[in-house]
């Protein structure tokens, strides 16, 4: 499997509040059964359509933090990409994620601080109705400008 290269490289000089990124995703089953391996989690809510059937779900759902890493694969690549170093994230899952549904993940600039070379987002999953199916706050390094400004920036 080849490496996926960062399609965007910011500084936290080219932030403003407001700034947005949204990202569609599903996710399948074989994405569960790969979850459950890394974490250890095969709660039958997830993993047994009969015993889901019978929870107040009606049918089997995601593990709430395969929308969670929705955001790491937004900050790593996209916003702010390149040489971001991700520190804390809060999460309230708000409603279910259901297998092979499609779904959004947003990110929304809330706070700037230069001095600490640090950039809080509202972190936010919908469902295809617009409903929220996660909240929370991600709070990211991006890459130096001092740092940036010496690479030969090679992206996707």
């Amino acid at each position: 499997m080849a490496i996926e290269k960062a399609r965007r490289c910011m500084s936290i000089e080219d932030f403003k509040m407001g700034d947005k990124f949204e990202k569609d995703y599903s996710v399948s089953y074989e994405m569960v059964k790969k979850f459950a391996e890394i974490s250890g989690d095969w709660n039958p809510a997830h993993h047994d359509a009969e015993y889901a059937a019978g929870t107040v779900f009606k049918q089997q759902i995601a593990h709430g933090m395969i929308s969670v890493a929705q955001f790491s694969g937004i900050f790593g690549m996209d916003m702010p990409g390149l040489g971001a170093i991700w520190l804390n994230q809060s999460a309230n899952f708000m409603a279910p994620v259901y297998l092979d549904k499609p779904y959004k993940a947003v990110v929304e600039v809330i706070e700037l601080d230069t001095e600490k070379n640090s950039v809080v987002f509202e972190t936010a999953c919908f469902d295809a109705e617009g409903k929220k199916v996660l909240v929370g706050k991600g709070t990211l390094k991006p890459i130096p400008k001092k740092v940036k400004d010496k690479m030969d920036l090679n992206l996707a």
